[in-house]
């Protein structure tokens, strides 16, 4: 079994019962696709509201087998922490930041994208970030959350080119989570054509 390629057909953030249908499964068969997709790391496990497990599915390896995984990284630079399962971690390469804020802004969760924003203080790779995103369709998104985060934190510059190449996406309105919108950040949302989901009090819990 290819599960690299079964993470590519049901990339995004799922349920047990939403990845089952995404692949015409039945919900056990699912259970043991997503434990096979744990195990080669293309899968993290988050709880949503009420406890509900959500499984965060991408071909970009999230998890290195034993290694850290993109919440993992978050956690390490954001003061708003996002919880986790306890999961057994022995070595192996961690995401780089611009790799772990692609992989929570393709997750659509309010908490975990605000918390992501605290990576654009530790980004260096720029070209990366770049092609992260245009590789998933996410460079408006990508740049119109690096203006907000520039409006309550102290982040790295980002260099020119991938400014540019951000900005210069083609597509039409496009939202980080639908249907939010933001009433402080309009004339972001203008400029770079993305709603956002985030007002300036959403900021300050990533300054406490």
């Amino acid at each position: 079994m290819n599960w690299r390629e079964v993470a590519r057909r049901a990339e995004g953030l799922q349920t047990v019962d939403s990845f089952a249908k995404a692949l015409g499964l039945t919900r056990r068969t699912a259970v043991f696709y997503l434990h096979k997709l744990r195990e080669g790391g293309f899968v993290e496990t988050t709880r949503g509201k009420r406890g509900k497990r959500l499984y965060a599915i991408s071909p970009l390896r999230l998890r290195p087998v034993g290694g850290k995984g993109f919440i993992d990284v978050i956690n390490a630079v954001s003061p708003l922490q996002v919880r986790q399962p306890m999961v057994r971690r022995t070595g192996g390469r961690e995401p780089t930041p611009e790799e772990a804020f692609i992989q929570a802004l393709e997750s659509r969760d309010f908490t975990l994208i605000l918390a992501s924003l605290a990576l654009f203080r530790h980004m260096t790779r720029w070209a990366l970030l770049g092609r992260l995103a245009r590789e998933r369709g996410l460079e408006r998104q990508a740049g119109a959350l690096y203006e907000v985060a520039r409006r309550s934190l102290r982040v790295r510059r980002m260099d020119g080119r991938t400014a540019r190449a951000l900005a210069q996406a083609k597509g039409k309105l496009a939202y980080v989570i639908p249907p939010l919108r933001s009433r402080d950040f309009s004339d972001i949302e203008r400029a770079w054509r993305v709603r956002i989901p985030f007002n300036k009090n959403d900021l300050e819990r990533l300054n406490a």
